[in-house]
């Protein structure tokens, strides 16, 4: 399995949002509170944030998105974002965009699924 490059950012900047997979299934009843149960045994945890990157380090996230992992399409070993000790599972949900900042930086949006 690929894993995220050692030359790239690991920490996803201030701002970034963690959802998680709705786990119960919930229904209304004619007379009474709804009930609700447990739909899934493994969930996944979905996280949109950006990262901070040089050119230097787009052009290896870029090929890295297109080359290693193809086009997206693979699962990859990154630093959980909550704590940045645990490796995971991930993979992208859509496709980065990246926003040409000043004196050759980018900043890099990140669509993720931490897979169960």
């Amino acid at each position: 399995m690929a894993a995220w490059p050692g030359s790239l950012p690991t920490l996803l900047e201030q701002g970034a949002q963690e959802t998680r997979q709705q786990g119960f299934l919930r229904s209304s009843m004619d007379i009474g509170p709804p009930k609700q149960r447990a739909r899934f045994t493994a969930l996944s945890r979905f996280y949109s944030g950006t990262m901070l990157m040089t050119a230097t380090q787009k052009a290896a996230f870029d090929t890295f998105y297109t080359t290693t992992i193809g086009e997206g399409a693979d699962q990859f070993d990154f630093l959980d974002p909550s704590d940045q000790v645990t490796t995971i599972q991930a993979r992208f949900t859509g496709v980065p965009t990246a926003a040409a900042l000043d004196a050759g930086y980018w900043r890099v949006t990140l669509p993720l699924e931490v897979l169960p």
